[in-house]
């Protein structure tokens, strides 16, 4: 169970940190694509870029000391264990039918999370310019639902 509440603790960290990061890009993208078009129609606005790595650089970070401890963590330290999710846990069959139990609360949490997130998509059309880095934002609080859901839904069947 410490497996799996890291891992997925982790990713929900790892992805807020890599959505922040590539909201801050996409707003930046955006002040220069506003620039561009008031150039088009003979205006000029002025405009603020300020670019930075270091959301970058920290989500990369970020992956490599999961990846790390995500190994040390692991019973069987072997080669092919990075390419396992530790959330995946199937060393017997209690724990393939948690995680079946908790791969299916994702789906569905998933699912309706998407559909909240188009909903919330086509009646904020007012807060794109606001906000550009919204569908972003939306996009990753999908994947973190998700993840979310998994991790309780495999608590919940491990502890019964």
């Amino acid at each position: 169970m410490k497996i799996v509440l890291f891992e997925s603790i982790s990713k929900i960290i790892i992805i807020g940190v890599f959505a922040y990061a590539l909201g801050f890009a996409y707003e930046n993208v955006w002040l220069i694509d506003e620039f561009d078009r008031g150039l088009i129609n003979g205006e000029i606005i002025n405009v603020d870029v300020k670019f930075s790595w270091w959301p970058f650089i920290i989500s990369i970070l970020l992956v490599v000391l999961q990846s790390i401890l995500s190994v040390k963590l692991k019973p069987r330290k072997r080669a092919d264990i990075l390419l396992k999710f530790g959330e995946f846990q199937d060393g017997d069959e209690r724990e393939m039918i948690i995680t079946n139990k908790a791969t299916r609360a994702s789906h569905v949490t998933f699912t309706v999370a998407v559909m909240i997130t188009m909903m919330i998509m086509v009646l904020s059309t007012n807060y794109i310019y606001l906000y550009p880095a919204l569908p972003i934002y939306l996009f990753a609080s999908t994947i973190v639902a998700s993840s979310i859901a998994y991790a309780i839904a495999w608590c919940l069947e491990y502890n019964k």
